[in-house]
């Protein structure tokens, strides 16, 4: 009875504490209605705030969402879009000096200088082709004895190098002495024995011993017709010559050719008379200096270089042939004073277009606008410009990359999106392929051709050939290389070309040529990255000739990626509008973009 009245107490004393916690909220309901109305209307402010902010991805610039999270691409923090990137000149970036401090980037004057530059060539010791003998067999017989037995041994001038037997020098003595004897009743005959003696080298001297002896022997001493060293020995004791046969060849090593490769880029700067300083392997501390004596005329074919002669005196014989020598040349452009020169690390190269960025010097913030320019010579760390700017203007020097990175997520004119506005890296977000406006990686359009449906149906049997190779390169499987190279042969060889004009048939030929080398270059090594480069260039060639001639068989893809190439950027063609990555296969397979569709 107890233990129930107190339960009854304890359930009447809690009927108090519920009812004064029901009137505390009540009244903080009323106490704060009218500034949590305020509150709810500032939330919603800020949340409008958010909503505007856009967030993007510092590796894949088209991302972009309302929130910030994780990259769904690589998975990185994404970074707020700054808000000047809605700014309407697409050319100007504008960047806070914190984040200028923090990217390191300077600025450096454009000047006007000297276009100077310092060569480096490399090359080798040559004989002297005008000191140089080649000693033949002047007429047929046997070596009876040998003076000279071994090649490096040093002659002098009418040395003795052999004796030799011949049937036909002992006819011809004969005839000599019978000549002798009609000397005077028939004086031309006599002449005539004696010169046909001299053409066989034989001097005047021997020739007057002949008379004295009275006597036709047959044989005859080979002489030496130069000083100089013996560099080869073609004939031994007792061997069998026959008219015209090489037997000796001797050079005077007394002055010797440096024989230079100078490169096409450095053919500008090289001209005859210039200084060379070199060195060669094992005279360390040993400098010789010499002058362009000659350059060649032609390019070598195979090593695409011009050869640059040295003519050096070489009277101790240190400078031995087939000997390396390094070289350098310190030159000036012919025939200009001074030039515009920008610094080398403030330029961006795209393949087809050099472009910098130059600090806009009327914004008070600081700013950078982008600008395409016209680049000549290189000299050195700097190079010369011919157009698209003026002596005074700062050009970011320092950090330039990190500039045109910061222009591209802010959707400005940059580096690989010369045309400004969002980039589209075609990644496949929800099923929807976003197509990119850059165009970078192309060769020269042409304009298009005739072509019959039948050659457009083989040049699409070509590029299903390719797409083998594509495959292939998807998959990073070098060893399968070859047997698709192959295949795209046979496809190229299959091309009839009778139906063309011959406009279009010397284009085809022109192409078809690059065609090969590109993939004669993927045939001929196992190195994927190797591989990959050939095929850009095979993607390059193949995409223009589809676009010039047309193609059968539905609507093709000229897809490129922006990362390949340390950031380069690299095409290629493709029948699937998804992205299957070449230049990255598993490692970066949906990097890509959708630039255009040929239908």
């Amino acid at each position: 009875m107890m233990t129930e009245l107190t339960t009854r107490l304890k359930s009447l004393n809690a009927i108090p504490g519920l009812l004064l916690l029901f009137v505390g909220l009540f009244l903080g309901w009323l106490f704060f209605a009218g500034s949590g109305s305020g509150e709810a209307k500032n939330d919603h402010v800020h949340s409008g705030d958010e909503a505007t902010t856009i967030w993007t991805c510092s590796m894949h610039p088209n991302v972009r969402q309302p929130s910030p999270g994780l990259c769904p691409i690589c998975a990185m923090d994404l970074i707020p879009l700054d808000a000047d990137a809605s700014a309407d000149d697409v050319t100007l970036l504008r960047m806070t000096p914190e984040a200028i401090a923090a990217a390191n980037i300077h600025t450096t004057a454009v000047r006007r200088g000297m276009p100077y530059r310092e060569i480096r060539l490399s090359g080798r010791i040559e004989v002297d082709e005008t000191r140089n003998v080649e000693i033949t067999a002047r007429v047929s017989g046997r070596i009876e004895q040998l003076y000279v037995s071994t090649t490096g041994q040093r002659l002098r001038k009418g040395a003795k190098l052999a004796s030799m037997y011949s049937p036909d020098l002992l006819a011809t003595q004969k005839e000599l002495l019978e000549a002798a004897k009609m000397k005077s009743t028939n004086p031309a005959y006599y002449e005539a024995a004696r010169n046909k003696l001299q053409y066989w080298d034989f001097t005047d001297g021997q020739i007057d011993a002949m008379e004295r002896n009275g006597s036709a022997s047959g044989s005859m001493d080979i002489l030496a017709p130069q000083g100089g060293t013996v560099l080869a020995r073609h004939v031994s004791t007792g061997n069998y010559v026959r008219q015209g046969q090489p037997m000796f060849a001797i050079a005077d090593l007394g002055r010797v050719w440096v024989q230079f490769d100078a490169y096409e880029n450095d053919l500008a700067w090289l001209r005859p008379g210039m200084s060379v300083h070199f060195t060669v392997a094992g005279q360390h501390g040993t400098t010789h200096r010499g002058s362009i004596a000659f350059i060649d005329p032609v390019i070598d074919p195979m090593s695409r270089v011009a050869r640059a002669r040295v003519e050096m005196p070489n009277p101790s014989g240190a400078l031995k042939p087939e000997m390396f020598a390094n070289g350098v040349v310190k030159s000036m452009l012919p025939g200009r004073l001074e030039a515009l020169l920008v610094p080398k690390s403030a330029v961006l190269w795209t393949g087809k277009r050099a472009v910098v960025w130059v600090r806009d010097v009327e914004s008070e913030a600081p700013a950078f606008r982008f600008r395409e320019i016209v680049l000549g010579e290189q000299a050195g760390d700097v190079y010369v410009v011919r157009e698209g700017l003026v002596e005074g203007e700062e050009v970011v020097s320092h950090g330039v990359f990190s500039v045109d990175a910061a222009a591209q997520l802010q959707g400005k004119t940059s580096m690989m999106n010369p045309s400004g506005g969002r980039i589209s890296t075609g990644h496949d977000h929800a099923g929807v392929v976003h197509s990119g406006s850059t165009q970078e990686g192309r060769a020269t359009r042409e304009a298009p051709m005739q072509a019959p449906k039948a050659f457009r149906k083989q040049l699409r049997a070509v590029f299903d050939a390719y797409e083998q190779i594509t495959a292939r390169l998807v998959a990073s499987d070098p060893a399968a290389i070859p047997a698709a190279v192959q295949s795209f042969r046979k496809s190229l060889g299959d091309v009839e070309l009778s139906a063309l004009q011959e406009s279009a048939r010397i284009r085809w030929a022109e192409a078809e040529q690059l065609l090969r080398k590109s993939i004669d270059g993927m045939a001929s090594t196992r190195d994927t990255e190797k591989q990959r480069a050939h095929y850009s260039g095979l993607g390059n060639t193949l995409y223009e000739l589809i676009k010039q001639f047309g193609v059968e068989g539905g609507t093709l893809y000229w897809q490129h990626c922006p990362m390949a190439f340390d950031d380069a950027g690299a095409n290629w063609l493709s029948s699937e509008k998804e992205i299957r990555n070449p230049y990255f296969g598993d490692r970066m397979l949906k990097c890509g973009v959708v630039q255009e569709e040929i239908r």
